[in-house]
């Protein structure tokens, strides 16, 4: 089911990219490729559009140009395309990982970047989405680069990613949720995260609210 799911987004994606149309129909086009996504990792429904809205506001705080600002919401929107080019066993639906499926599983974000490549619309989010779990101290993954080493937009789509994923036990309102993600932000400022756009992000608040 997966293999299929992927070659149905690349297929999807391949006609984009002969299409001669605006950025903002791109990113319209994009979302439908990402509720393909959804489809098939249910658990990690919404979680594309998700990140990339507050991807897009980080990035907006942080001064990006309209153009970086348009590959950067693609390639929130994409970001676990590689997911699909693992075996079943590895995604996050199958639950608790071993040790040596989880150094599997890192290989993601460079399955994804390659899936895209092929793309010319993509060259840009495919570089952004080869890097979003790097870290800002070195021990990210899959290459291990630092500081600003890691593109601009990928340690964005980094934080966005993360915030996203933020899971509070007893916790559903955006509220309380968006105070444990600022408290994470800031613990991990530094180490997992760009501690200038985490700086950024806590002088201008409501990353979740408004965002679901």
């Amino acid at each position: 089911m997966r293999e299929s799911a992927l070659e149905g987004i690349q297929r999807m994606l391949g006609k984009i990219d002969v299409l001669p149309v605006p950025p903002r129909v791109e990113r319209l086009l994009v979302r439908q490729a990402a509720k393909m996504m959804d489809r098939a990792l249910p658990r990690q429904q919404g979680h594309g559009r998700r990140t990339a809205a507050l991807a897009r506001r980080i990035g907006s705080w942080a001064g990006l140009s309209p153009d970086s600002l348009h590959h950067l919401t693609l390639a929130a929107l994409l970001h676990d395309i590689g997911l699909l080019a693992l075996p079943p066993a590895l995604v996050p639906d199958a639950g608790c990982l071993d040790v040596q499926a989880y150094a599997a599983r890192q290989s993601h974000p460079r399955l994804g970047a390659e899936s895209l490549e092929p793309y010319r619309f993509l060259h840009k989010a495919s570089v952004i989405i080869a890097h979003h779990h790097e870290r800002w101290d070195g021990s990210g993954y899959p290459y291990g680069i630092r500081g600003t080493f890691i593109p601009l937009e990928a340690r964005i789509l980094a934080i966005a990613d993360a915030v996203d994923a933020i899971q509070v036990p007893g916790v559903s309102d955006d509220v309380e949720r968006e105070k444990a993600a600022y408290r994470i932000l800031i613990v991990g400022a530094g180490t997992q995260f760009d501690p200038h756009l985490v700086e950024i992000c806590a002088q201008r608040p409501a990353l979740i609210v408004a965002v679901n």
